[in-house]
């Protein structure tokens, strides 16, 4: 029964992938407003706050010299005042199906990738090989994210992903399927340690999402300057064990799906980049205007200020404000509710 079940699963998701675009614009254009209507108080309530919240915190926030550059083929730094709740809605629903296009490998999709910075990966990929050590490489929801954990098979043979169980047995066996890759092993978040175990062992890349988690105590951190929960433990534990980390994202264009990697954190960063002393820094929600909180515990989180932690979100909320029609901002776990 199971293996009947995943035929039609397999043939009814290749079916839906082959339909043309004309087709899921018509779709997306009678089913939004349903949604809409559906999800006020729900996700589509929390991306028009929190887009509001961002627009806010953008306006009056001045130019900061130790700001991160903007590439300039990136979208300008004011791309958050320029969108709405519907623009990141569509965002996320074209990027899924171009995901699974491209895992699917659709050739429509695998020529329109293009890589940037590869010498930082191959970089990095080489000093932890000097050190008998592996490599996480760390993203979030934005873009196209499901074709990453795949680009990195470019550079190991051994790539290592944590996968959350999604519907019965037979679907997740045709989505595994659908992800699959000669040099890549899917772990269940239950498998911690055997995955610790087997990155060492074979000196591979784990590739992860951070800004999503279920079932796992994060870190917090500041985003558009509200509190906000970056899932870096893992991360943060093996590379106090020895291994480095390296920062990539992607995101779509009309004619390309641009993944970049970012940066290299060395083995240890935390121990070699820590200053003297840093005082716990306590950052409360707004409590004025569509912001309100509605959890006393994380209104008055403590931010992480970990140099690790502290550069990557960095890192995360100048991405967001580039590609913001592109970040899953309906997350439930975002800022405060």
């Amino acid at each position: 029964m199971t293996l009947v079940r995943k035929t039609l699963y397999k043939t009814f998701l290749y079916a839906l992938l082959w339909l043309p675009n004309i087709f899921y614009s018509a779709l997306f254009a009678i089913t939004f407003p349903v949604y809409k209507a559906l999800h006020k108080k729900r996700a589509y309530g929390r991306v028009e706050k929190h887009l509001a919240a961002a627009k806010e915190y953008k306006a009056r926030e001045r130019y900061d010299t130790n700001k991160m550059p903007h590439n300039e083929k990136s979208p300008p730094p004011n791309a958050i005042a320029k969108i709405n709740a519907r623009d990141t809605f569509r965002g996320i629903y074209w990027n899924a199906l171009e995901s699974y296009r491209g895992l699917a490998r659709f050739k429509s999709v695998e020529k329109r990738i293009v890589y940037e910075n590869e010498h930082i990966i191959q970089g990095a990929v080489a000093e932890c090989a000097k050190q008998n050590a592996p490599i996480a490489a760390i993203s979030i929801h934005q873009g196209a994210f499901e074709l990453l954990h795949r680009a990195l098979c470019r550079y190991s043979e051994h790539v290592h992903l944590i996968t959350d169980s999604v519907g019965d047995i037979a679907f997740r066996d045709v989505l595994k399927e659908l992800r699959s890759d000669p040099h890549l092993t899917e772990y269940h978040p239950d498998e911690t340690g055997r995955l610790i175990r087997e990155l060492f062992r074979t000196k591979g890349i784990l590739a992860m999402v951070v800004d999503q988690g279920k079932h796992t105590k994060g870190n917090t951190v500041s985003l558009f300057g509200r509190p906000s929960t970056l899932y870096l433990r893992l991360p943060q534990k093996i590379n106090e064990m020895g291994a480095g980390i390296v920062t990539f994202r992607t995101w779509s264009e009309k004619k390309r799906i641009v993944i970049r990697f970012e940066s290299y954190y060395p083995p240890q960063y935390d121990v070699t980049h820590k200053p003297p002393h840093i005082n716990p820094s306590p950052l409360s929600a707004p409590t004025s205007g569509t912001h309100t909180n509605s959890g006393e515990n994380r209104a008055n989180a403590t931010i992480d200020n970990s140099p690790l932690v502290t550069g990557i979100a960095r890192e995360v909320e100048t991405w967001i404000a580039e590609h913001p029609e592109q970040w899953s901002w309906n997350y439930h776990g975002n800022f405060i509710r």
